[in-house]
């Protein structure tokens, strides 16, 4: 994308303001166009400015991150929620946020939510046909290949290329990980919250402190128990289970 994206940021802590306008300032791709201290500020400039992007604060007077959610009508630009409390991330998803942010941020957590934006948009862009030549024959079309479809993983001493679709879930050891795919178990010294970052959060899902799953390998969902495409049973840990409730009542799974 030539233009940058246009960034709107609505928040009540000046240091947290600062922050997103440093971390901003770093990247070439972003242009913040308004900074606004609570969102009542903001009603009606937001419609008006139009930005690609807000970063909304939930935790504010008056008028909260979510309740400002609430008021959008046609114009529904992408937003990264900030705050220093997880159980807001459940609100979020009903209103469709790109990503939520747990304070402090830190850099590496704001550009894995701002590519995420990047991405959103870039699906949306119309793709520019190419010139006519009557001349020549209709060109095949290519074979799209993503790397980010591949994860490198070290088992011992090699690295492994594992293609997401074939993982059915990760499972978190004290101090390693096994990666459950169809052909087989491969263990990998990784933290689950290093494994997180590396995923594909559209396509995986955190279910309990041990495990992540493959959206498209549940079979189905049986109270608070997983049945995987593989016939594993995993149990959904209490403090995910309202979380996808949610997300079963609205079809996203």
């Amino acid at each position: 994308m030539s233009n940058p994206l246009a960034c709107v940021i609505i928040d009540d802590e000046p240091l947290a303001q600062d922050l997103i306008l440093k971390y901003a300032g770093r990247l070439g791709f972003l242009e913040v166009v308004a900074v606004f201290d609570n969102a009542i500020e903001a009603l009606g400039k937001v419609e008006e400015l139009r930005p690609d992007l807000i970063f909304l604060d939930v935790n504010m007077p008056e008028m909260n991150g979510i309740e400002f959610l609430k008021t959008f009508n046609e114009f529904k630009p992408a937003v990264i929620l900030t705050t220093a409390y997880s159980e807001y991330a459940i609100q979020g998803f009903e209103y469709d946020v790109v990503d939520f942010i747990l304070k402090p941020i830190t850099f590496d957590r704001f550009v894995k939510a701002v590519n995420k934006v990047r991405e959103k948009v870039r699906l949306k862009m119309p793709v520019p046909a190419a010139p006519s030549r009557p001349d020549l024959p209709p060109a095949a079309e290519p074979e799209l290949t993503d790397k980010s479809r591949m994860l490198l993983i070290k088992e011992n001493k090699r690295f492994l290329k594992v293609a997401l679709a074939e993982v059915f879930f990760i499972e978190g050891m004290k101090d390693y990980l096994k990666i459950h795919t169809t052909g087989k178990v491969i263990t990998t010294h990784m933290t689950m919250t290093k494994m997180e970052e590396m995923l594909h959060e559209a396509d995986f899902l955190r279910v309990n402190r041990s495990y992540i799953v493959q959206k498209s390998a549940i079979k189905a969902i049986n109270g608070n128990v997983i049945e995987m495409a593989n016939n594993t049973e995993i149990p959904i840990g209490i403090s995910y289970r309202e979380m996808i409730k949610k997300m079963t009542d609205s079809g996203v799974l």
